[in-house]
């Protein structure tokens, strides 16, 4: 049994955005965290100097993350967005005086949030969770890999928080299942993401396509010349892409963005991912155990909100744990666990309406083609409509709600 001393009030595993944001979190309560990742983040470059791993928090994350150490400086706005499909004669429009959302590069908020983590938690890493053991009072996490005269190979905690990703181990060792949702048409989906050298500036505009087989993404990076792009396809589509060289991948994403950036100069490597959208059965399987962020659900990137959903869940944590006392108490999670869970299945619907209404079965059709171009033009045309979608998009709407619990959970 450990040592009162030694037992934290809280173990946080998985390094990501989420985790690092749970740990920091419960850290500026007043807990004792501890910290278990596999692989420590560093600053990732490629050839075009940036991060190929982006994404896009809505203003309340990306503040959020800046109180815990993160650089707002090296997220680039989006202070307007246009999406139209391939087959359609409306397109939609938004725009926002301040920014609509922040782009960053992965490794960019990682990498800060890690070196604020390491004045002010306990880590272990690297190392990986072989094994979680329930005790009276806390819980115990196996470890293996511990580096040499570095602490032991167990850490104990109160609550275990498992952050760890979509294939998390916690979850794993915890026995909780996953549904796994398959994408709507074609079979699976699979994701390319790189950097693009642009002909024209991007003037922090965001463009959103949805293409035959999925839609692509050009997100504006720091330098105006230069977008993120998210591009989701069929698998046999993608596998394609994938084998393309730099000058016949530039050509065919030009053509799938239809000259928005009057073409491309150049291209980083591509990385390929499958999307699937899961979720966890339970996201509080003991009275001392939650699972958060990608363990708990994955979003198809289409509107990028999967780490936003993921940082909800901090801030959710973080107001819950305000109140102090010993976090992973009999019923503490209950409420939380079940209103995480239903806002994951209230952002899954959404995602899968979308892909089902512009890449299903049926999206070809004159008639779907019909009501989706007439229903654009209104929205577009709607400006109160149009707040009301950008505050949904910032979790700030009635669907957020389904999943906020206490109001006091709700970020600033």
């Amino acid at each position: 049994m450990a040592a009162t001393e030694n037992i934290h009030d809280a173990a946080i595993v998985g390094g990501g955005i989420v985790g690092l944001a749970a740990a920091l979190a419960l850290a500026s309560a007043g807990h004792r965290v501890a910290l278990v990742e596999r692989t420590p983040p560093t600053r990732q470059r490629g050839a075009l100097g940036f991060d190929i791993r982006t994404l896009a928090l809505t203003p309340d994350a990306a503040a959020f993350v800046c109180d815990l150490g993160a650089d707002l400086d090296v997220m680039a706005p989006i202070r307007a967005m246009h999406v139209w499909e391939f087959d359609g004669t409306s397109s939609l429009t938004f725009e926002h005086p301040g920014a609509l959302a922040r782009v960053a590069e992965n490794s960019d908020i990682t990498a800060a949030l890690w070196g604020a983590a390491e004045r002010r938690l306990t880590l272990f890493a690297p190392t990986s969770v072989v094994g979680v053991d329930a005790s009276p009072g806390h819980m115990t996490l196996a470890l293996e890999d511990v580096p040499a005269g570095e602490r032991g190979s167990t850490v104990s905690a109160r609550l275990l928080v498992a952050a760890d990703g979509e294939s998390s181990v916690v979850r794993a060792l915890s026995g909780v299942a996953v549904r796994r949702e398959p994408t709507p048409r074609h079979g699976m989906q699979r994701a390319l993401a790189t950097i693009a050298k642009t002909r024209r500036p991007h003037g922090d505009t965001a463009w959103q396509r949805f293409g035959a087989t999925g839609p692509v993404a050009l997100l504006p990076l720091t330098d105006e010349h230069h977008v993120a792009v998210i591009w989701s396809a069929s698998e046999s589509v993608s596998t394609r892409l994938a084998a393309l060289d730099d000058a016949a991948f530039i050509a065919a994403l030009a053509e799938e963005t239809e000259g928005v950036t009057d073409g491309f100069e150049a291209v980083d490597r591509r990385v390929s991912f499958p999307l699937q959208q899961t979720l966890a059965a339970d996201l509080n399987p003991s009275p001392r155990t939650l699972i958060i962020g990608d363990a708990a659900r994955t979003l198809h990137p289409l509107a990028g909100q999967g780490v936003n959903v993921g940082l909800e869940d901090v801030r959710a944590l973080a107001a819950q744990a305000a109140a102090g006392g010993d976090l992973g108490a009999a019923g503490r999670w209950g409420d939380f666990a079940r209103a995480r869970r239903v806002r994951s299945k209230v952002m899954i619907a959404a995602m899968r309406a979308l892909l089902t209404a512009y890449c299903g079965a049926n999206a070809a059709n004159p008639w779907m083609r019909l009501a989706r171009n007439a229903t654009i033009r209104r929205i577009d045309a709607s400006p109160n409509v149009k707040a009301h979608l950008i505050r949904e998009a910032f979790g700030l709407g009635p669907l957020a709600d389904f999943g906020e619990g206490p109001k006091s959970a709700k970020g600033s």
